[in-house]
């Protein structure tokens, strides 16, 4: 209890008097971080420090807050338009929550290799989401770039989670943000959410601006996203629920399957309310939603929970994310079990690609210029 309440706070959803009380303990915390990234990030500006330039394009995909805004899914799209363009792709991911810190080859793009409890549940789902292309885990971006070169020979590597991973060099930074809170709370980590100041967006090429669709959102957002970064390409983009797997079964039904069933569904997500408004959309019945911490590691005990509950309510299914289920690993035995996946869909995805190939053509020229 007093962890979530501690999350709303840091995510700017409680603000009430107690809320603020600790914003303001957390205050100096704020400072001391910000004094240190601007000291770290000099260092580079000033060429103490240097990144390292990988032997092939990078583009990364990453965002200012901390989780909710759709990376991942993201990431999915790039690759999958990367391919479309006949290029061989590979992506490195950091493995938010896996237990493995060495690097970890989660796909070769034929098979997964790994599990969520080593390498993360992001990473579990790009490599099952993207066949083709390889996915490798670990904390040192430039070994597991390294890694990535020498063993699959990639066109483009795309880095999950790269904003603020200065040590590699990227060719093209795609910064993902949310249309309705696009700079989170407004606060810097630990007083907020945001983990570099809102000046973080200028070093973005691309900003796709996501959610798009959601009633709050107005071309007010799209504007001071434009002050913020000048010439920088945005786009608008929007999840959409794409396909429905029935776990027992082994196969895919249609979404249609889902109008007018009695559910009970549950998540650990960033965003839990877009998956219960997702459902809703399709014409389920939501009668039990659960909702956990984002990356929450399932036991066998809440799984089971969960099955007796909705048993006890007599729904007809129970529904989770794919990230979910990606995590769920042996504790994945519940009855009457399915997924739901989400896919983005970029209005301007035409100019997205253009930019992106642009960026590429470019890069391949300096290296071998160098």
């Amino acid at each position: 209890m007093a962890r979530g309440y501690l999350e709303r706070v840091l995510l700017g959803e409680e603000r009430g008097t107690f809320s603020w009380g600790i914003r303001f303990l957390l205050g100096p915390l704020a400072l001391v971080y910000l004094v240190g990234l601007t000291v770290y990030l000099a260092l580079y500006w000033v060429g103490l420090r240097k990144r390292y330039r990988l032997p092939t394009a990078v583009i990364s995909v990453g965002n200012l807050t901390f989780g909710g805004t759709g990376k991942t899914p993201t990431v999915q799209a790039i690759c999958r338009m990367l391919q479309q363009m006949g290029k061989k792709v590979a992506v490195l991911s950091r493995g938010y929550g896996g237990a493995s810190s060495d690097c970890v080859i989660v796909s070769d793009g034929d098979r997964v290799w790994a599990d969520a409890a080593k390498c993360g549940d992001e990473p579990i789902l790009l490599a099952k989401g993207l066949p083709g292309i390889p996915v490798i885990v670990g904390k040192n971006r430039r070994r597991t770039g390294e890694l990535a070169c020498s063993r699959f020979c990639p066109d483009v590597i795309v880095l999950d989670d790269g904003l603020q991973y200065w040590q590699l060099h990227r060719d093209l930074d795609i910064v993902v943000v949310d249309a309705v809170r696009p700079f989170g709370s407004g606060f810097l980590m630990p007083m907020g959410d945001l983990r570099e100041p809102v000046g973080g967006l200028k070093r973005a090429g691309v900003v796709l601006i996501n959610n798009s669709d959601s009633t709050p959102f107005t071309e007010a957002t799209v504007r001071l996203v434009r002050n913020l970064v000048g010439g920088a390409l945005i786009v608008r983009a929007r999840p959409v629920p794409a396909t429905l797997y029935a776990v027992e079964q082994d196969r895919y039904l249609e979404l249609e399957w889902l109008a007018g069933k009695r559910i009970a569904a549950f998540c650990g997500i960033g965003r839990p309310g877009s998956f219960l408004q997702t459902l809703e959309s399709l014409g389920a019945s939501v009668e039990i939603f659960m909702e956990f911490s984002d990356h929450h590691r399932y036991t066998r005990k809440e799984l089971k929970s969960i099955e007796e509950n909705s048993v006890r309510c007599g729904v007809e299914a129970i529904v989770t994310t794919e990230k979910d289920w990606s995590r769920l690993g042996d504790n994945a035995q519940i009855r009457n079990l399915y997924v739901l996946g989400i896919r983005l869909e970029i209005e301007e995805i035409e100019q997205l690609a253009e930019h992106i190939s642009n960026r590429i053509n470019r890069a391949s020229k300096a290296i071998a210029a160098s």
